[in-house]
C-alpha cells in the first residue's frame, strides 16, 4: 500500500510545474507567505483542540491533517523532500 504522505507529496509537487488554475494547492505553491499563514493558523488550531477539557478526537484528527497538508505544501515550495525530514528525525534518536 502506497504512504498517504508520499502520494501527497508528489500531488503536490506536480501542482508546481502543472498548476490548474482552480488548484487549492497550485495556490498555495506559487504564494509562499498564504503558506505560512495557512501552517500557522492549522498548528494553532490543533493546539486549541490539544487544550480543551473535553478533546474531541474527530476534530484533533482534522485539525491535524489541515497542519500536515499545510506543512507539506510549504515542504515542497521549499523544495524540501519531506524524505529529509523523517531523515532528520532518525539522526536525532542516535
Amino acid at each position: 500500500m502506497a504512504n498517504p504522505l508520499d502520494d501527497l507529496e508528489s500531488l503536490l509537487r506536480s501542482r508546481r510545474t502543472d498548476a490548474p488554475p482552480d488548484s487549492y494547492s497550485a495556490l498555495l505553491l506559487g504564494d509562499p507567505e498564504l503558506t505560512q499563514r495557512k501552517i500557522m493558523e492549522e498548528a494553532f488550531e490543533v493546539c486549541l483542540e490539544l487544550g480543551r477539557a473535553a478533546r474531541d478526537p474527530e476534530r484533533i484528527t482534522s485539525e491535524a491533517a489541515d497542519l500536515i497538508f499545510h506543512l507539506l505544501a510549504g515542504l515542497v515550495g521549499a523544495d524540501v523532500a519531506f524524505d529529509t525530514v523523517l531523515d532528520e528525525l532518525a539522526r536525532r534518536r542516535r
